[in-house]
């Protein structure tokens, strides 16, 4: 693990997800001790609590972290300190309706779920670095952020119009003229040819067949615009003084739009969720597959498995109810 020697584990990481502002105050106490009872050593935590960190826009309240780290602390337990982005609040979407999400048919999606965000959108890249600084100057030093956890299972795509913005600024770098790019993605065929850049938009819902070439380029700018999404943080992260480890959670490959080895190189760690899908062999192999690539990625180094589920049920069966007070973390997080 790269960064400041001091900050490195000083034990097996094992843990997961602690979410304080889902749970009144004062059953933490009661949180922390079956956590320490399970063993548990380290705990994820502010991942999706972006509207309680920043209740209206530029203002900060920052006590629910305050206590949670200070409690950790006390009792000998360490954090992965997450960034919140991942779920902008109410707020943002109202003021910002821009930065909304647009799907390929030209749907702009609304508010109410998480990953409700344009990657490209320059409102949602500014508010998310503003909040990845604070959180940054504020906890940098604290004893208890043993890493940092940036943004959550990347992989939102977007096709409005600062996605298509983007793409073309992505292409001119890339191809430098039009007529490169037209014989890169063979245009010629079914009349496809660009005359001008303002012509080339993101693959958006067509009348049949996308020329596979601008398919693929739109997947490698999205990786690309989601990589410096999260370089951006990272590095405000860095510039406030913490020499804590950055990471950022994969998900396989089957899931997300990431080019994960290029991600790899920027991350001090790399940590992967595998959430099962399905059971016996084939849930065993499909462990196998994630923790085979986690290691490509990490060419090496120790890497930290962020998030698992504890099981998994067949397509169609009945959901299984957990008891009603079990409040556990819902992954766990080791160095294998």
């Amino acid at each position: 693990m790269s960064g400041d020697p001091s900050r490195a584990p000083r034990r097996l990481l094992f843990g997961g997800d602690w979410n304080p502002e889902q749970w009144p105050h004062e059953v933490w106490d009661d949180d922390v001790r079956l956590m320490r009872e399970a063993g548990i050593t380290t705990a994820t935590l502010g991942v999706f609590s972006w509207s309680v960190l920043e209740p209206e826009e530029g203002r900060y309240d920052f006590r629910l972290l305050d206590d949670a780290l200070d409690l950790l602390h006390r009792n000998g337990l360490d954090a992965f300190l997450a960034t919140p982005t991942a779920s902008p609040p109410p707020w943002f979407t109202l003021a910002h309706p821009d930065a909304l999400p647009v799907r390929a048919d030209g749907t702009r999606l609304t508010h109410g779920s998480r990953d409700t965000y344009c990657l490209a959108a320059p409102a949602y890249r500014e508010a998310s670095l503003r909040i990845a600084t604070a959180l940054g100057e504020r906890y940098g030093d604290h004893p208890a952020v043993l890493g940092w956890h940036v943004h959550n299972e990347y992989g939102t795509q977007c096709w409005c119009d600062h996605a298509a913005a983007a793409f073309r600024t992505w292409l001119r770098a890339r191809y430098g003229t039009l007529d490169a790019l037209n014989s890169a993605w063979g245009t010629a065929f079914w009349s496809q040819r660009y005359g001008a850049w303002e012509q080339v938009l993101p693959p958006r819902a067509t009348q049949y067949l996308h020329n596979p070439a601008h398919l693929l380029d739109f997947k490698r700018w999205t990786s690309d615009e989601l990589l410096a999404c999260f370089t951006e943080q990272r590095d405000a992260l860095r510039a406030s003084g913490s020499t804590a480890p950055v990471t950022t959670n994969f998900m396989l490959p089957t899931w997300n739009h990431l080019e994960q080895w290029s991600w790899s190189r920027e991350q001090d760690l790399v940590s992967l969720d595998h959430y099962l899908d399905t059971t016996g062999p084939d849930g065993e192999a499909h462990a196998a597959y994630g923790a085979d690539l986690a290691r490509s990625w990490a060419s090496g180094r120790p890497w930290l498995l962020m998030e698992q589920s504890a099981g998994a049920s067949p397509p169609g069966a009945p959901a299984v109810r957990a008891p009603p007070r079990t409040r556990s973390p819902r992954a766990c997080c080791a160095t294998p």
